[in-house]
């Protein structure tokens, strides 16, 4: 039974210490997956339902927003299932017939990432409370070291050393790296810390909540919403302020693999794509030089 073989995946998940973000990632994609599948036959894990299956999230899934599921929402969901029907196969509950499992193609989209402009809108919706100076340290640590959103909430205040400016962060799957910052953040964080955070342990939250608990995700989605019409900014979302970080980074003279180090990214490939936006970034504050113009003295 699909039912048997999903148990022993997730025991196998467990035992192979993923955290539990990953294995509760596992468990939403699979039961999604089984609802569609409405079968408990092994039978029915073939390649032409995975395919099927691909086009159903591409073709019929609709989010809250009332947006279809992007290309990478889709190949998300089926290296889920792909990473199940593998298990199975090497499990011999099924055929092999792994070389056939393919994920679908991803169309990356050109990132208008923020201008010098917004970034000082962003800035300026903050005024001096505690909740202010809480927020306005985000937002400093997503433009100036490119984390993600999940990342600001496993913060503790023994990974933070003002001095030399760095940050011990906690990405995908418990890997940890070291985030260097400017300036301005390491000020921005050293007097947020000085004013509601010096008696806190090393161990403690950096960033805590109005009842004094760790951030939730949860809570800087909400920020976002609010600074999405705070500032005007409606294309404003967590990873943009990630993507500006990385283009500009390298726009400013910054290497590749550097740049995947403080991202985090397990492969070059990855971070390749900010060499282009990069690329358009330079383009779009150059001058063109027009050899039209020269011969019309334009």
């Amino acid at each position: 039974m699909i039912s048997d073989i999903y148990k022993e995946f997730m025991l196998e998940q467990k035992f192979r210490n993923n955290t539990g973000k990953t294995i509760e990632w596992y468990q939403d994609n699979l039961e999604k997956f089984f609802i569609w599948l409405d079968t408990d036959n092994p039978a029915n894990l073939s390649l032409e339902n995975f395919k099927q299956y691909g086009v159903y999230l591409h073709d019929n899934v609709i989010k809250h927003n009332g947006d279809k599921l992007s290309d990478s929402s889709v190949q998300g969901c089926l290296r889920a299932v792909k990473a199940f029907y593998n298990y199975a196969i090497e499990q011999q509950y099924i055929d092999d017939f792994s070389r056939k499992l393919k994920l679908p193609k991803v169309h990356h989209r050109e990132q208008q990432i923020l201008d010098d402009e917004e970034i000082e809108t962003l800035f300026s919706c903050f005024g001096n409370s505690e909740t202010d100076t809480r927020n306005k340290c985000f937002i400093a640590y997503m433009l100036d070291c490119g984390l993600r959103r999940g990342e600001l909430t496993k913060i503790n205040i023994g990974d933070v050393d003002i001095k030399n400016k760095t940050t011990i962060i906690k990405g995908k799957g418990g890997k940890q790296r070291f985030v260097p910052m400017g300036s301005m953040s390491s000020s921005l964080l050293s007097e947020y810390i000085k004013l509601y955070r010096s008696s806190a342990g090393l161990t403690s939250p950096l960033f805590i909540d109005n009842n004094g608990e760790r951030c939730s995700d949860n809570l800087i989605k909400q920020l976002f919403k609010r600074l999405k019409d705070r500032s005007g900014i409606k294309r404003l979302h967590p990873h943009l302020l990630r993507h500006t970080f990385a283009t500009y980074y390298i726009a400013d003279g910054g290497d590749l693999e550097t740049l995947r180090l403080i991202l985090g990214h397990a492969n070059i490939q990855t971070t390749q794509r900010y060499l282009h936006m990069a690329f358009n970034l330079k383009l779009q504050k150059s001058r063109h030089t027009s050899h039209i113009d020269k011969l019309y003295k334009m």
